[in-house]
């Protein structure tokens, strides 16, 4: 009785607060009486905007007056149709006509362009004038997302259809935002409301919402509209036809490739104006495919934007295929135009019109130089590379009387406190595209089980305020845990079952960080145990660490006895190296113990400029094997000795020695780029070099220390995107001993090689087939690595295997000490096989002849730079 009671309640208010507002509703349809999914519906008084549902329906409420409702649909004739709104929802079904399209009589000679290319040239040549058009704007977007899995792995079916979801149903999203733009590079967006359930898969759409086409890049692909667009797209015109006065050019783009980073489909431009009018095209990202249309629309009649979304997107990820649809509608645009860009001019394609262009060049020496604002707000006539230019040195200037010339963007991003409380009968209200009948029975499931889930985290929330209990106390000592000790504090340990390493040195070994940490705004301290026992050598050992932390700083104090691996650079990990151990009975780690104290600081300048200091004293000792143990053993095989295999080492090693070292590095990016998130700023990735300066000093005496060496190292590495077609990874560094009366073996410079069929280490900075310590030195080093991927090489040439987002890569790397000689390897690998693998073979060569061949497993280059370690 209750349920029917609220019920009535319910569809009582809805009912009064539809009689109390006006608008209209009805259904658009084609000349056959079929619905049209999505069409777009604007106002042009208010610059309100809807779109129908995927049934053809819409509603739109608009106070009391006279209006001219643009009923918009690709491929169909736009029709204008004048309304009086009172004060109820009036019906207006309307029926759109098939636009007819016209190829222009256009005598083509033979050898003549296709006439896409003159029309796209003034377009491509206006779309900087585009982005700069606006000085701000202000708008409603409103975004509706629905979406399922298509396919579900058969040992997954069963246990996601008890949660109850299935191929049916799984994620239906709501959202209403204000978003603000002011120029250049500012935006702002509050979320209003919000309704979400299950999960997106990543697939949101925001990236195309925020970005413009008119950009040389949205999203990772390269816009048809770019400086560079004929390098990657053909272009043909395939028609042309009037929409209220404005001559429409209909243009089919076509990527030279196709593939991950272009689009394909058709991309509409206004006459004259040369500015996006509708556009429908796809593009991949990592093999999931978007199919994205956008409908413009002439706010104010003085620029065209966007007033409807649509996006399509479909893919598989781990043996899950899905699909999901997003619909967002754009309304009550304010805009402020430039005041600097408000002239009205004319592109002139001197490509077709050369002596008109001469002419335009000796008047422009004639009359002087005029600044760029002059020349745009004019109304002169511009040849399309002397907009170009004029675009550039404007934005150029622009850029460097900000402030912060070096922040490039500003986001801000607020969700409002009552976002997530809106009831049914708000989005009712508000909501611009009624909800299909499916859709809505999606929501009644998705809802209940939203409050089932609440009321479990609630029950689970009173039963506990940690993590703790939840498997036990068995439980807890092997899968870690967290108990909350006080106000911002917590005392945790890290899970056993992960730290079980075995190596020849201790045998089976056991470890696990016991930590405290208390955190208050931006100083943190924390205190850190780790004990260690080595089972073959029936010994404890373990290190402490105090720390504290105070903003971007860091000042540290650690001590102990403790293992430790001569090449400190780790390129294998403890649990890697377990496996091989065990099961391929070779070992490559090389072990040493020392007891230490090192004092350490971490100094932020800048986002772009950082000191490291450190000082240690050491007391180290040489270990050796303790066991022979192994789960396969191979006849032919035994672990090799402890002691390291060196160029330069010799055969002996100090069965303990004292150290005493220094050491100071400088990082740089000097060219780094910002952007601003919320009041923070972030640096944006690869947007500079990074340099780095190392000096490292060996000190004789203090406490016994047998070291006396000076060491100084310089390094630059940098990514850099070549477009879409390609990706370049750079690394290049030299260093050298100043002097080397005594260097300890832990104290040479090492390199990052590797001996295993798995590489962990990043693309461009480690030797595929160098042994860990052979070329390690005590005199001087050069060393650089080059690591390009392709979008298209050899098997990516298969469109197939590009629809896969697979990649191919080439890379060398060279290394050479006066001791050593000369080493480089050369490579070729398939990356991003099911978006985390990539497979590589590789040849070595050893002062100018062959050394060996091999073929190695890695991490995707584009997960963590291509870094992955367990195990340390």
């Amino acid at each position: 009785m209750k349920l029917i009671w609220t019920t009535f309640l319910l569809t009582f208010s809805t009912a009064v607060l539809f009689a109390q507002s006006g608008g209209l509703s009805g259904k658009v349809t084609g000349p056959d009486g079929a619905p049209l999914s999505y069409a777009s519906i604007f106002v042009q008084e208010t610059g309100t905007g809807t779109t129908t549902n995927e049934e053809g329906y819409y509603e739109i409420r608009l106070p009391k007056g006279s209006y001219q409702l643009v009923f918009q649909f690709l491929g169909y004739k736009t029709v204008a149709k004048p309304v009086v709104v009172g004060n109820r929802i009036e019906l207006l079904n309307i029926s759109l006509q098939e636009q007819p399209v016209q190829l222009e009589a256009v005598d083509v000679m033979e050898g003549a362009e296709n006439p896409a290319y003159t029309i796209m040239r003034r377009a491509i040549a206006k779309a900087s004038y585009h982005r700069q058009q606006l000085d701000a704007y202000s708008a409603e977007v409103y975004i509706k997302g629905s979406g399922r899995l298509k396919k579900i792995p058969g040992l997954l079916r069963g246990t996601l259809e008890k949660e109850g979801l299935d191929t049916a149903t799984a994620f239906t999203s709501e959202s209403v935002s204000i978003v603000e733009y002011e120029r250049p590079a500012t935006f702002r967006e509050r979320v209003i409301s919000v309704y979400t359930n299950g999960d997106d898969r990543s697939t949101s759409p925001t990236n195309y919402i925020n970005g413009s086409f008119y950009e040389p890049e949205i999203s990772g692909a390269v816009s048809p509209l770019s400086p560079r667009a004929f390098a990657y797209y053909r272009f043909d015109l395939e028609g042309f036809f009037m929409d209220r006065g404005y001559g429409i050019n209909k243009i089919k783009v076509t990527p030279r490739s196709a593939g991950d980073g272009t689009f394909e489909g058709y991309l509409y431009i206004v006459e004259d104006w040369w500015s996006i009018y509708s556009l429908n095209l796809s593009t991949l990202q990592q093999g999931i495919r978007f199919q994205i249309e956008q409908i413009y629309a002439p706010i104010e009649e003085k620029a065209w934007l966007p007033v409807s979304h649509k996006f399509d997107v479909e893919g598989r990820f781990l043996g899950f295929g899905f699909e999901y649809r997003y619909l967002a509608t754009v309304s009550n645009y304010d805009i402020t135009l430039n005041p600097d860009l408000d002239g009205d001019f004319t592109v002139i394609d001197e490509k077709l019109n050369k002596e008109l262009a001469e002419q335009l060049k000796e008047s422009r020496k004639e009359e002087g130089v005029a600044t760029p604002e002059e020349r745009l707000i004019g109304g002169e006539e511009l040849t399309r590379k002397e907009l170009r230019k004029l675009m550039r040195e404007y934005e150029r200037q622009e850029q460097q009387e900000q402030d912060e010339p070096e922040v490039v963007e500003n986001r801000e991003y607020i969700i409002d406190s009552t976002a997530y409380e809106k009831d049914s009968v708000y989005w009712a209200t508000i909501r611009p595209v009624p909800l299909t009948e499916i859709e809505a029975r999606s929501y009644e499931k998705l809802d209940s089980m939203a409050k089932k889930e609440k009321a479990e985290e609630e029950t689970d929330s009173l039963a506990s305020n940690s993590n703790s209990g939840k498997f036990g106390f068995l439980g807890d000592i092997l899968l870690g845990s967290s108990y909350k000790v006080g106000e911002n504090q917590l005392v945790s340990h890290t899970a056993l079952l992960p730290r079980i390493y075995f190596n020849p040195v201790e045998g089976f070994s056991l470890h696990t960080d016991i930590g405290y940490a208390y955190k208050k705004d931006d100083r943190r301290f924390s205190a850190i145990l780790t004990p260690r026992y080595a089972f073959a050598r029936q010994k404890l050992t373990g290190k402490a660490a105090i720390g504290y932390s105070y903003g971007d700083h860091y000042t540290g104090v650690d001590v102990g006895r403790y293992i430790h691996r001569y090449n400190g650079d780790r390129p294998i990990g403890f649990f890697f190296n377990t496996y091989v151990n065990l099961f391929t009975d070779r070992n490559f780690i090389r072990l040493y113990e020392k007891d230490y104290l090192r004092l350490s600081h971490h100094q932020q300048f800048r986002e772009n400029l950082s000191l490291d200091l450190s000082a240690e004293w050491a007391n180290r000792y040489q270990l050796y094997n303790q066991t022979r143990q192994v789960w396969i053993d191979f006849d032919d095989r035994t672990y090799a000795s402890n002691f390291p295999v060196s160029r330069e080492l010799g055969s002996t090693l100090p069965e303990e020695e004292r150290a005493f070292i220094l050491r100071a590095t400088l990082t740089a990016r000097p060219w780094q780029k910002y952007k601003i998130y919320n009041g923070e700023r972030e640096a944006i990735p690869n947007s500079s070099p990074t340099l780095h300066l190392t000096y490292r000093q060996g000190l004789e005496g203090i406490e016994g220390s047998q070291t006396d060496f000076s060491y100084l190292e310089m390094g630059i590495k940098h990514q850099m995107n070549i477009g879409v077609r390609g990706r370049l990874d750079l690394r290049a560094e030299a260093g050298l001993f100043l002097n080397n009366d005594y260097v300890g073996f832990a104290d040479y410079r090492h390199f990052t090689g590797n001996q295993l069929t798995l590489t962990t280490a990043t693309p461009a900075g480690s030797y595929r087939r160098l042994p860990y310590y052979e070329f390690s030195t005590m005199d001087r080093f050069a060393g650089a690595s080059a690591h390009y991927q392709f979008r298209k090489l050899l098997a990516t040439q298969l469109l197939e295997v590009r629809l896969m987002g697979i990649k191919e890569n080439l890379f060398a790397n060279v290394l050479t000490t006066p001791a050593s000689g000369t080493y480089y390897e050369f490579g070729y690998s398939l990356d991003n096989i099911l978006r985390f693998f990539r497979v590589e073979v590789v040849a070595g060569f050893d002062n100018g002849g062959y050394r060996d061949w091999g073929i190695l497993v890695g991490i995707a280059s584009g997960i963590s730079g291509g870094t992955f370690s367990i195990g340390d």
